[in-house]
């Protein structure tokens, strides 16, 4: 996955390190919606505020169960067997 940056989003690691006070209180603050930091002329991380993160992380989340969902559904309707847990554990040798 690809993201724009525009000129100001997007500071050198040397930078990002000597005003890294700032460049939180700017992402905290909302005064920029993200920062990108360059090293060697390459992205190599990405400053976002926490609520950013924290909505990407529930999307991921989401999405990993839809996948889930989609294989269960998948199984369900593929008509194997049904094996209860025991003789499944039985079959496989794990003892609890």
């Amino acid at each position: 996955m690809q993201s724009a940056f525009k000129r100001n989003e997007m500071i050198s690691a040397t930078v990002a390190a000597k005003n890294f006070g700032k460049v939180v209180s700017d992402i905290a603050g909302h005064k920029t919606e993200k920062t990108a930091i360059v090293r060697n002329n390459e992205i190599s991380a990405v400053i976002l505020p926490v609520d950013e993160y924290e909505y990407m992380a529930d999307v991921v989340e989401f999405v990993e169960h839809l996948e889930i969902f989609d294989m269960v559904a998948k199984r369900k309707d593929s008509g194997g067997r049904r094996v209860a847990l025991d003789e499944l554990l039985a079959e496989e040798g794990v003892a609890l």
